[in-house]
């Protein structure tokens, strides 16, 4: 079997090379067959037909070598259980609009990534968009089902069932920054004496005066908020809602509104104080433009889960070595973590035992896993050490001009199968496997909150948040001039209906776990 693929893929990699001078198409999705949603792939093959499944997820662009990969996986696919497989990468700006009105029509669709904070989990599962998967995991996918204590799976659960596949990665949020190796050397900083962000102003402050840039990273999509749950304690019980949450460590479960407490006040000061000295930007672009900007050398520093191996994977992303510190003391392991990237599927798919085997084939086959994380072996990497895992780009070939380079290694499966990118990165898994068996767990870990008794209430807050909340959290007001605004409006949307059903919820929940 694998002498047979490892023939094919040579094969087509001849083929790639000559197809290389013509711009490549995201291809269509091919119509799928109707087989009444639960006939077996054994089914379908009798007439040596193939099941046609799609996979649907947010890309920072379309790869232009996009078909070629399509076409490897398939090779595998096809044989192995019987799919035929059409990737379709929306780009991030319109994927969560695309996806939310794709769902809301009913149209049919397979695959689809969801998380809390794009294409939401929560609210695809209260307006009734995704398939319940516990038998299908059990039946259809026992490798990806075994690989995770049941105790993982329960994250993943609302109302007691599961809806999506928790990809698996970091996941407690070691938040902390990323900051140019070259820079740091040059202005004579070390991290080693960095345990919070604001240690990090002299740096800034040089870069900014003996650069003339704009030290900071920030797109249109993360701003520039310094606002984030775990670093400040808390556990925000659903990403999604954006204003609620416990600090971990509370044993009464007593759920607040975070705009109102002070750990709030003051990383929207410090988001403020960043702005107006200029180490954020005060107009951030979109994330391929602002990650183009990093690469022209236009920023100095990231702040973001910072995860072994992280300094890797940013250099391969925009070209510098990095150095890397977690500023969050202690880690959390909250639900939103163990949920903080997953793959459901559609409840309109016409083939949901196919679509799961995809989903099995992801999480367990390193071979497919790596051919949509990394790209076709020969054309867009070649092992430097296969022996640890470690592939390096061909010649030629680099982040910049690779025909297949996504990134996305957590969003399509097990990112623990990912070949790494360098030597420096041998033994990262291992380093976040232990990350996540240590982070200390969340009093409300395995709490999801349940959405349906409060979708007016949550749509209508979460607009005013968009049009009020945005700006101080990005440090664009002053947080004393806005906060009493915003609170007034939210409460006025409905926020203490949220946060008195989120308690219920929780106190529940807590009865149940026979606390």
């Amino acid at each position: 079997m694998l002498l047979k693929r490892r023939s094919w893929l040579l094969l087509a990699n001849l083929a790639l090379l000559l197809a290389l001078v013509a711009a490549c198409a995201t291809p269509a999705a091919a119509p799928a067959q109707n087989t009444g949603g639960t006939e077996s792939v054994a089914a379908e093959n009798v007439g040596g037909g193939l099941v046609n499944v799609t996979y649907s997820y947010g890309a920072s662009g379309i790869p232009r070598d996009l078909q070629q990969v399509q076409d490897a996986l398939n090779t595998i696919l096809n044989e192995d259980i019987g799919v035929n497989l059409t990737l379709e990468p929306i780009d991030y700006a319109a994927y969560n609009d695309r996806m939310q009105l794709q769902l809301a029509a009913g149209e049919t669709c397979d695959i689809i990534f969801t998380a809390p904070w794009i294409n939401s989990y929560t609210n695809n599962v209260a307006n009734g968009s995704l398939l319940e998967l516990d038998d299908l995991l059990k039946e259809e996918a026992p490798g990806l089902w075994a690989s995770m204590p049941e105790s993982t799976w329960d994250a993943a659960r609302i109302n007691g069932k599961i809806y999506g596949v928790i990809n698996q990665q970091i996941f407690p949020k070691p938040w902390g920054v990323h900051v140019r190796k070259d820079l740091l050397e040059k202005y004579n900083f070390s991290l080693d004496t960095v345990t919070k962000w604001e240690d990090m102003e002299p740096f800034l402050e040089a870069v900014k005066e003996g650069e003339g840039i704009t030290p900071v990273y920030a797109d249109d999509s993360s701003g520039s908020s310094l606002w984030r749950s775990q670093y400040y304690g808390y556990d925000p019980l659903d990403d999604g809602l954006g204003f609620v949450g416990i600090k971990a460590d509370d044993e009464t479960l007593t759920v607040v509104n975070v705009i109102e407490t002070s750990e709030y006040r003051d990383a929207a000061n410090l988001s403020k104080k960043w702005v107006d000295a200029g180490y954020f930007p005060s107009t951030p672009t979109a994330a391929d433009e602002a990650r183009a900007a990093f690469r022209a050398g236009l920023f100095a520093m990231g702040y973001h889960v910072e995860k072994p191996g992280n300094d890797v994977e940013m250099q391969t992303a925009v070209g510098w070595e990095f150095e890397i510190k977690n500023l969050t003391d202690p880690l959390i392991l909250d639900t939103a973590g163990a949920t903080a990237t997953l793959n459901g599927i559609c409840a309109t798919s016409e083939h949901p035992i196919e679509a799961m085997r995809v989903l099995e084939k992801l999480n367990t086959d390193p071979e497919v896993y790596n051919l949509l994380a990394r790209g076709i072996e020969g054309v867009h990497w070649v092992w430097e050490d296969e022996a640890n895992k470690v592939i390096k780009y061909p010649d030629g070939v680099d982040s910049s001009n690779s025909g297949y380079e996504p990134n996305t290694d957590w969003m399509f499966g097990n990112q623990f199968n990912a070949y790494y990118r360098s030597q420096a990165q041998v033994g990262a898994w291992e380093a976040t496997k232990k990350m996540n068996d240590e982070a200390y767990p969340s009093q409300a870990l395995g709490f999801v909150v349940d959405r349906t008794p409060i979708q007016t209430e949550v749509a209508q807050v979460t607009a005013v948040l968009e049009e009020l909340g945005r700006p101080i959290a990005w440090g664009w007001v002053a947080y004393d001039d806005a906060a009493p605004e915003l609170l007034d409006r939210i409460n006025a949307a409905g926020a203490q209906t949220i946060i008195d059903e989120v308690q219920r919820q929780l106190n529940d929940w807590k009865a149940a776990q026979g606390q």
